[in-house]
């Protein structure tokens, strides 16, 4: 890519150096997982080209609100996020994982943000995610076109695998789990944390139908 600066075959910085830019080819991987850091001063998440995240509160050891594999190769994630066409039953992930479509992906690492564009069967999705500047709050924004011409039915679904603590075997067993009958949020705690037990942790999708 000559529009890139540095570019070593799968990535490079754009001229102004505010992004690094890895386009996946169908197939296609990094050696290993080229990561952005999106923290503020009590809150944060790692997430890789693929999509692959975890995330911390106060302490990324300590307090892992989804779990971390220190593996240097294998992309493995507690977070993850999925498209459904719910005519056909056909579903992907707007990032490479973990339901990778078998088309280009482009993934745009800037300063407090990362961008997963891709698309699959006429539908064009775009995800930016970012932390809150001043509070303890993850955000994912997915944009979806549709360019197939034919009307669709598309369902989004997010997953995350609660760890509230350093190990998912250690805490697992103490998770509580409720769902607020009235917004449909999912709320998650730790009462046996050392440090964090009066943390209350939350999944929610902001605009469910559309």
């Amino acid at each position: 890519r000559p529009d890139l600066i540095l570019f070593n075959g799968l990535g490079g910085f754009t001229p102004d150096g505010r992004e690094y830019i890895i386009a996946l080819a169908p197939g296609q991987v990094t050696p290993a997982p080229w990561v952005n850091v999106l923290a503020n001063p009590h809150f944060g998440t790692v997430i890789s080209e693929s999509g692959v995240a975890y995330t911390w509160s106060e302490n990324a050891h300590e307090f892992r609100l989804t779990p971390w594999h220190n593996d240097p190769v294998c992309d493995s994630s507690g977070e993850a996020l999925y498209l459904r066409d719910e005519r056909s039953g056909h579903f992907w992930s707007p990032t490479p994982l973990p339901a990778r479509a078998a088309t280009h992906h482009v993934t745009r690492h800037g300063f407090g943000y990362s961008v997963f564009e891709t698309r699959s069967e006429g539908i064009c999705s775009e995800l930016w995610v970012y932390v809150a500047i001043d509070a303890a709050v993850k955000f994912s924004v997915l944009k979806v076109r549709n360019e197939s011409g034919r009307p669709r039915s598309l369902s989004a679904t997010g997953y995350v695998e609660w760890v509230l603590g350093d190990l998912p075997a250690k805490s697992a067993m103490h998770v509580i789990t409720e769902i607020d009958p009235s917004s449909g949020t999912l709320y998650a705690r730790n009462p046996y944390s050392p440090e964090f037990a009066d943390r209350v942790a939350f999944f929610d999708v902001d605009e469910p139908t559309r």
